[in-house]
């Protein structure tokens, strides 16, 4: 027996552990007819570990003729092999092709539907007349909507016309030609869908609006501003959005009044994370209080649009000076990104030597606020809160010393420690000589350093 032949009888006949062996040592020169069969067939192996280790040999040899041999599993009555066919199909991408055109479906609709899915995925337009003959002798709706979005995935522009036609044939349909035809995205499909608008229902509306901002020119800008007017509920979201697309790629203007404020407002609230930058992207100015109130609830969702707020608060620190307690005392859910943000904005200001002029009224009901929550059950709020009173107005935060001294969160009092440090022996003597017998030895030891470091520098200072 040669090399190849046992290599194939461990192939076929060998234990898992061989099996998964020999796959993992094969070579482009085993690769004959019977081989590749072999190893095809061993998607259906009842190991799991050997179906992984086929699978993953023929997506790395990736030659056409596995497709030929594993397109058939697609029929398969075991839904787990079903679908790792259907895989290795998505990743053999254009070698598999070919494959599942001629494949003989025998007339089984679910199996078609996969096929053609799997295709517009691929996104090969050698596809493209195969799934057009499909979708014209078809009568089955799930195979006509799986043809109508492949089409579009494929971008394949002889399509339009016929979709047109899909478009009014069946009110199902319509969602999908609707998305179909924006990614095609010829001029034709364009004027039919803005000619096609004001006659839908919410649920196309929705789709066109989509699209628009896909395949839209500067003429649908304009025509998306005359809907602001007038448009309302969900259908908000995807206006903004293709708005905000067209205002990008023609770099036009966007007019920001009280509707189109409404408008954003309404994204950044009801609208999904991406929606939500999208709209802080159309603002322009954050000097509003209802803005800036609803950015500031939103700290803390994504790291990307923290950015995004942050950029734009820090572009008008005063503003959130002045605003800042209301927030606070509004208890939001996301207390401690707002805090942590107003320490940055401090930082900023201290860091750029930005003048805010924030009256001492309104200073002091700051103040107010945030010593209000040095007793908050959350302990990073604590540590915020101290931090940001030493910062503005040691004096006031010292009259609060007690509530600090007595937080139970150990790491809070050595920050303590740390920030009595920096002022001198005669003003924070007391909180010192308290933490220098805390019962926790780590705040006790820091404490008396900084403590006994003190009394050194006034004895050495008064000799």
């Amino acid at each position: 027996m040669d090399e190849q032949q046992r290599k194939l009888e461990i192939i076929q006949n060998g234990t898992p552990d061989e099996k998964i062996e020999i796959l993992y040592s094969l070579t482009e020169s085993d690769l004959n007819d019977k081989c590749i069969k072999a190893i095809s067939e061993l998607v259906k192996d009842q190991d799991k570990g050997v179906r992984n280790a086929a699978s993953m040999q023929i997506i790395n040899f990736g030659l056409p003729q596995f497709a030929y041999q594993v397109v058939p599993f697609v029929a398969s009555s075991d839904i787990s092999v079903r679908n790792l066919a259907g895989e290795i199909l998505l990743k053999l991408g254009t070698n598999s092709v070919d494959a599942m055109i001629q494949y003989d479906h025998q007339n089984d609709d679910d199996n078609l539907k996969f096929i053609i899915d799997i295709l517009g995925l691929i996104g090969d337009k050698r596809a493209s007349l195969f799934i057009m003959g499909v979708l014209s002798e078809s009568e089955n709706d799930n195979v006509i909507l799986a043809c109508i979005e492949a089409l579009g995935n494929i971008h394949y522009d002889g399509a339009v016309d016929v979709l047109m036609l899909f478009y009014d044939r069946n009110e199902l349909y319509k969602p999908t030609t609707v998305e179909a035809l924006g990614k095609i995205g010829s001029r034709e499909a364009l004027v039919f869908l803005v000619q096609k608008f004001s006659q839908e229902d919410e649920l196309t509306q929705y789709s066109i609006l989509e699209s628009l901002g896909q395949l839209g020119d500067m003429e649908t800008y304009f025509f998306l501003l005359e809907q602001v007017n007038t448009i309302s509920g969900p259908l908000i979201l995807p206006l903004i959005t293709s708005v905000a697309l067209l205002k990008e790629r023609y770099q036009l203007d966007i007019p920001y009044d009280n509707r189109m404020k409404s408008l954003l407002m309404y994204t950044i609230l009801e609208g999904t994370l991406e929606n939500k930058k999208i709209a802080f992207n159309l603002i322009e100015t954050f000097e509003d209080k209802d803005v800036l109130f609803t950015s500031l609830t939103l700290l803390g969702e994504d790291y990307e649009l923290d950015d995004m707020i942050k950029t734009k608060l820090f572009g008008n620190c005063e503003y959130v000076f002045l605003e800042i307690a209301r927030v606070i005392n509004s208890q939001p859910k996301n207390l401690r990104h707002i805090l942590s943000m107003f320490q940055q904005a401090i930082a900023y200001v201290t860091e750029y030597q930005i003048q805010i002029n924030v009256p001492m009224l309104e200073l002091r009901g700051l103040t107010q606020s945030i010593s209000g929550l040095l007793n908050s059950a959350d302990e990073e709020v604590r540590r915020a809160s101290m931090e940001i009173l030493f910062t503005l107005d040691p004096e006031t935060a010292l009259l609060f010393i007690d509530s600090m001294l007595n937080d139970e969160n150990m790491w809070n009092r050595i920050r303590l420690v740390e920030l009595l440090e920096q002022y001198p022996l005669e003003a924070v003597e007391a909180p010192l000589q308290k933490l220098s017998k805390d019962e926790d030895e780590m705040v006790c030891d820091r404490a008396s350093f900084v403590y006994n470091y003190k009394i050194n520098n006034v004895s050495a200072n008064s000799n």
